[in-house]
């Protein structure tokens, strides 16, 4: 899949489905410093109601935020797709200025290769 290598990070695109509705989420970062898989909550209408688990994601620097923890429908990123998985729900956007992170939880389900030179990463 193609990615963007801006600011030092590598920016891509995820499709997530979510109490069944599918949205795509742009801007979102590769992050191999980050445990989880989080999204900015107002991409999603989100379910209160829904058991949850609320966690503090911990920065780097000593920044923290309050999250909430659901299982989604669909995590696609690429070609690759969970189902049923866990992700955690913030305000990432306005506290981190992202749209959401794919952490390890995901990324250390696959091989990736990540060729800079031509902006392409691949899961396999």
């Amino acid at each position: 899949m193609k990615f963007k290598f801006r600011d030092g990070l590598i920016w891509v695109s995820i499709e997530l489905v979510y109490e069944g509705k599918s949205c795509t989420i742009n801007n979102c970062i590769i992050d191999t410093g980050s445990g989880t898989t989080a999204v900015d909550i107002d991409f999603v209408e989100f379910n209160y109601r829904k058991p949850a688990l609320v966690k503090r994601l911990l920065g780097i620097g000593g920044g923290t935020q309050e999250v909430v923890s659901q299982p989604v429908d669909k995590l696609k990123v690429g070609q690759v797709e969970l189902k049923n998985i866990e992700i955690e729900f913030g305000d990432l956007q306005e506290e981190l200025g992202i749209n959401g992170f794919i952490g390890n939880d995901i990324l250390s389900r696959f091989t990736i290769t990540i060729d800079y030179s031509q902006e392409h990463i691949d899961f396999k």
